[in-house]
């Protein structure tokens, strides 16, 4: 992981700025922010850590060859049009944690066949 492919600042991921493929979000991370991958065309797979708590507005908009995402307990809300247009996502796993999906949040997740409530052993 190169930590010079993100932009982050006092615990919001601001940008990402790598090329995409398989990437792992830093466990500094305490939350992904608006747009924060916006249009990452060539983003694959996401590793979102525990100590994210939110996923803000747009964060993944157009990420079209993101393909699934497992988001981890530690999360409890997903903003408006978080995934929207990620058209090659096929799965989601959502934990029980989150009490708040924002509108459209999945919108042109044209190949999405299976969105799976993860109920938290805690």
């Amino acid at each position: 992981m190169k930590l010079f492919n993100f932009k982050i600042r006092n615990g919001i991921l601001k940008k990402y700025r790598g090329a995409g493929g398989d990437v792992t979000i830093p466990n500094r991370v305490r939350s992904i922010g608006e747009e924060a991958f916006d249009g990452c065309e060539n983003l694959t797979s996401v590793v979102i850590p525990d100590s994210v708590t939110s996923i803000g507005d747009s964060a993944f908009w157009f990420c079209e060859n993101l393909t699934s995402v497992v988001i981890p307990d530690s999360v409890t809300s997903i903003g408006n049009y978080a995934f929207h247009g990620c058209k090659r996502m096929k799965r989601i796993v959502i934990p029980d944690s989150v009490t708040s999906i924002g509108s459209g949040a999945f919108a042109d997740c044209i190949q999405l066949q299976e969105i799976s409530v993860h109920k938290n052993n805690a």
